[in-house]
């Protein structure tokens, strides 16, 4: 079959080309196209001289629409060139409504969403929402809601791990510790609602006395009084590979979502778990059905309870290196990116 795979460009993660390499495993022609790219460029001189002459917000805006317009009209030239058989977009949250009515005029087959946020926080995923002929997301709490306002053919589709880059085997990393958090601290998202449960979580870890090494943009702006200030080991987050070392070099992984994921589960639960790595993770509903826990991974329901985990389980290596067994073994049988979708192809396309 030929897809043509349109998502996000990421610096914090390659959400697409993990999706696009598993459905190459299945033997798709598949041609990735990555929105977004244009915005994380370098600018120039020209641009410089531009942005110090019309002020920093109109230079930011001006970019951002012409980024957003070119990748519209690249949208819909790539589906013209590739003629798939179906489109599938990642979030897509710049696309306009009308940009995807021309992608779907221009090719017979199903063009299908698949949103791992909350499709709310983005106007142009829901004006779009009659178009797709499948919607997806990775957490199901918002299912209802997005079928209320239109959408057709809604499933729940969890997130899952590439096993060649977030692998067991590899070299170990100078960057492990007790307790590793890789993420950013999410308090402060420019447009999106602000949200502190990140910070506080983390905190309350940092403020137990264990060794923590947290990786990630948000925690140089914290306050001053801030413990997991000090546990800052690096202001960007780490690329894939040394993500996959430090987490096989610390004793616990340290997952704390995002609030917006209230059922579903986020990337770091299955790639910490793909490592090979203990982990310690937030309640979350679809954790009973995707894995075992206590046996593959530990819950934990608030800051106090973790704190005592994480005590417990530092002292307990044969316990958390017997967790980390079963839950890569886990990841590995059914939560790859290839079964993934794998099961979204059969279902879409046995439906049509």
């Amino acid at each position: 079959m030929k897809i043509f795979l349109a998502g996000p460009w990421w610096d914090t993660g390659a959400l697409a080309d993990y999706v696009a390499a598993g459905l190459k495993k299945l033997g798709h022609d598949t041609r990735l196209f990555l929105y977004s790219a244009d915005l994380n460029a370098q600018i120039g001189i020209r641009d410089r001289m531009r942005r110090r002459l019309i002020g920093d917000s109109r230079f930011r805006l001006e970019r951002m629409f012409k980024a957003a317009a070119d990748d519209n009209i690249r949208l819909l030239e790539g589906v013209q060139e590739h003629r798939p058989d179906l489109v599938l977009v990642i979030k897509g949250e710049v696309f306009l409504p009308e940009a995807l009515h021309f992608v779907k005029k221009s090719f017979s087959g199903p063009l299908v969403q698949w949103c791992g946020d909350n499709p709310f926080w983005f106007p142009n995923i829901i004006g779009s929402l009659d178009v797709y002929d499948w919607f997806f997301l990775s957490d199901g709490h918002y299912v209802p809601e997005i079928e209320r306002h239109g959408a057709r053919n809604v499933g729940v589709l969890y997130h899952a791990a590439d096993p060649d880059v977030y692998t067991a085997d590899g070299e170990q990393s100078s960057n492990g510790a007790d307790v590793i958090f890789v993420g950013d601290s999410r308090h402060q998202m420019g447009h999106l609602p602000e949200n502190w449960h990140r910070v506080e979580v983390v905190e309350a870890v940092a403020r137990s006395g264990v060794d923590l090494a947290i990786f990630g943009r948000g925690w140089e702006s914290l306050p001053s009084g801030y413990a997991a200030k000090d546990c800052l080991r690096g202001q960007t987050l780490l690329p894939a590979s040394r993500v996959a070392a430090a987490y096989r070099a610390s004793k616990i992984v340290l997952n704390v979502h995002h609030p917006q994921i209230v059922d579903g589960c986020n990337m770091r639960t299955f790639e910490a778990a793909a490592c090979g790595a203990f982990q310690l993770v937030d309640e979350r509903p679809s954790l009973y059905e995707l894995f075992d826990p206590p046996n593959d991974l530990v819950i934990y329901s608030d800051t106090n309870e973790l704190v005592e985990l994480v005590r417990y389980y530092s002292d307990h290596p044969k316990e958390r290196r017997r967790a980390a067994q079963k839950s890569r073994r886990r990841v590995l049988e059914e939560h790859t990116y290839t079964k993934r979708f794998a099961e979204m192809i059969d279902l879409v396309t046995n439906s049509a």
